[in-house]
């Protein structure tokens, strides 16, 4: 009884969202630093139809979300605060969501704008974990 008990447990736990997501960006760069880690920046609107899709859609997968917390430091920014600004100022922007991959020396190394598929959105995410950024052009990457 006990066992299946812990079970249930373990299965309830497995199944909850877990991208802890940072919400400074000071902390995200300092971790980065530490960990050794490509800042993944999420900067979205509360009101944005598209981000909200990829809250439910895409970052509720399991798999997007082991790649998320094990190869990157995640940040979520709403993009009307300081830290927003200073994003969308220092890298650029287009609208939301809009997606940055910035190296732990402040360095940007590519911005994604807009909505995406699960099976795209992993492949971006495979694309930056996997260092292939380092060799092939995102293009190419996604024609293999």
């Amino acid at each position: 009884m006990v066992r299946a008990f812990l079970v249930i447990l373990l299965f309830i736990g497995n199944t909850k969202a877990n991208i802890s997501w940072e919400t400074d960006l000071d902390t995200a760069f300092k971790r980065a630093e530490k960990e050794n880690k490509i800042i993944f920046v999420y900067l979205y609107s509360p009101k944005c139809h598209y981000c909200k899709d990829m809250e439910k859609k895409v970052f509720t997968d399991k798999k997007i979300q082991e790649i998320i917390t094990k190869h990157f430091i995640p940040v979520k920014i709403r993009k009307c605060t300081d830290d927003g600004h200073f994003i969308k100022v220092q890298y650029g922007f287009i609208g939301t969501p809009m997606f940055y991959f910035i190296d732990k020396n402040g360095e940007l190394i590519k911005s994604i704008f807009g909505a995406w598929e699960k099976k795209d959105f992993l492949k971006i995410l495979e694309y930056f974990s996997t260092g292939s950024y380092k060799k092939i052009p995102m293009t190419e990457y996604f024609m293999k």
